[in-house]
């Protein structure tokens, strides 16, 4: 018991020796990483354009709409593809494809027109070709 007496009363000697402190000390705050204060996020995009794209025989009352990429959307040069339209199944032809505001040109069966996205607008294009009427 008497060697316990004296280890334990030579601890702090030996704390202050080493430098460690027997003073408590508040914790340190943990920092959680994914609290961590991150940029805001771009709001959506709320404009682009949309349509139709297929093709009409002369005198039928309704086009026929394409199936798959149905519109394709270039750069304000007709250069660089920046997006494309799908059309599916269940709706054929009717595509709709979200861009930022600005310039291009759409590509589609109906050939290449230049169009002018806004902010906060949809543009409607309907891109048909004329087929040729069957027997």
């Amino acid at each position: 018991m008497r060697h316990s007496t004296i280890a334990l009363a030579a601890l702090p000697m030996m704390l202050l020796l080493t430098g460690v402190s027997l003073a408590q000390t508040a914790p340190k705050p943990v920092t959680n990483p994914a609290k961590a204060v991150q940029p805001a996020a771009e709001p959506p995009i709320q404009s682009g354009v949309y349509g139709f794209s297929g093709g009409k025989v002369p005198g039928s009352d309704y086009p026929e709409g394409v199936i798959g990429e149905c519109i394709w959307i270039f750069d304000q040069l007709n250069k660089n593809q920046v997006a494309k339209g799908e059309c599916t199944e269940r709706n054929p032809g009717k595509f709709r494809v979200v861009l930022k505001p600005g310039h291009y040109v759409l590509r589609g069966p109906g050939g290449n027109s230049p169009i002018e996205v806004k902010a906060g607008e949809w543009v409607k294009v309907e891109s048909l070709t004329l087929l040729p009427a069957g027997p």
